[in-house]
């Protein structure tokens, strides 16, 4: 589902502080037709409002009304996209219903932990009604039963996508260096020079000397202490563990005011997050791209196929193409 929160409640045009002088006057004429639709004066006006409101009683410059009336024409085309989408859904008879459109606002509540009072709020901040609110949220909602209609049957995701895009990808899913560490702090008594002679010597095992001589952690474990990063160990166990192989010992280093040895029982130069816990993730993206590159597709198609008529030349696309 698309974050209907942050399409829905963000501003519909943004703008600079360059932009252009606004009519209070609306004049309610035709600007464009689409097939059997109409884009009123109203319409753009309605469209172009956040903007007006920010630009009123402003004197601007000829560069500004430029910048203006390309916004003026973005936010026509906007219009007719929406109109044409609207058509669609007309003609495929898909309606969404009231009892649809409170699940949604519910489950956008409880993903941002908000109650219905403080969703308001919000709505009210960004300069909506509730109605207004709902009438946006049918009309996403309305797209999305068309783009799930046309679109998502056209799509699959094979297995074998899902590994490309996780090889593609191996940066991102990299944990980096990985080491599995034992340790044994020894009592004052105990050189760790002599330790570390006898476990190198053959003499006894890492974890011979750990239940024989240490008192920290994982004495019954051979003093593991699980896998961590390379990154996150402090300086002076990389200082110490540099150059130690799998299954080594370390130089005699100090920790918690106890001489200590480590030992790295497995080393991973290049440990990634497994692909059973990103599969979910690899298979929305994937899923998503295909549907906009598919849902494109057919929207291109359909604005070729329509009958677009600009009552107003100014208003026509920079590349001149009329339809």
């Amino acid at each position: 589902m698309v974050k209907v929160f942050s399409l829905l409640l963000g501003a519909m045009l943004l703008i600079c502080p360059v932009t252009a002088q606004a009519k209070d006057v609306v004049v309610d004429r035709i600007l464009v037709k689409i097939n059997d639709s109409i884009i009123t004066q109203y319409d753009l006006d309605q469209e172009m409002k956040p903007v007006y409101d920010q630009i009123k009683d402003r004197k601007l410059s000829a560069k500004e009304q430029a910048q203006l009336a390309q916004m003026r024409k973005k936010a026509l085309d906007s219009l007719i996209n929406d109109n044409l989408i609207q058509q669609e859904i007309k003609r495929f008879s898909i309606a969404v219903s009231d009892e649809n459109m409170d699940k949604e606002i519910e489950r956008v509540r409880n993903e941002r932990g908000l109650s219905l009072e403080e969703f308001q709020k919000v709505v009210a901040k960004d300069g909506l009604t509730m109605e207004e609110f709902r009438a946006r949220l049918k009309k996403l909602l309305e797209k999305q039963e068309l783009i799930g209609h046309m679109v998502n049957s056209k799509v699959v995701v094979t297995d074998s996508e899902i590994q490309a895009e996780y090889a593609a990808r191996k940066d991102d899913y990299s944990l980096g260096k990985m080491v599995e560490l034992a340790i044994i702090l020894l009592p004052a008594d105990i050189s760790p020079v002599e330790v570390r002679e006898r476990i190198t010597g053959g003499e006894m095992t890492f974890a011979d000397a750990v239940a024989k001589y240490s008192v920290g952690p994982g004495k019954d474990s051979g003093g593991s202490i699980g896998e961590l990063s390379w990154d996150d160990l402090a300086d002076e166990w990389k200082t110490a563990l540099d150059g130690v192989a799998q299954g080594g010992v370390s130089s005699p280093l100090t920790i918690q005011d106890h001489q200590a040895l480590l030992s790295p029982i497995k080393i991973n130069d290049d440990r990634m997050v497994p692909l059973k816990d990103v599969r979910d993730n690899i298979y929305k993206d994937l899923m998503q791209k295909k549907r906009e590159t598919v849902f494109t597709d057919y929207f291109d198609k359909l604005k070729q196929s329509a009958v677009i008529i600009y009552m107003d030349d100014s208003l026509k696309p920079d590349n001149g193409v009329t339809q």
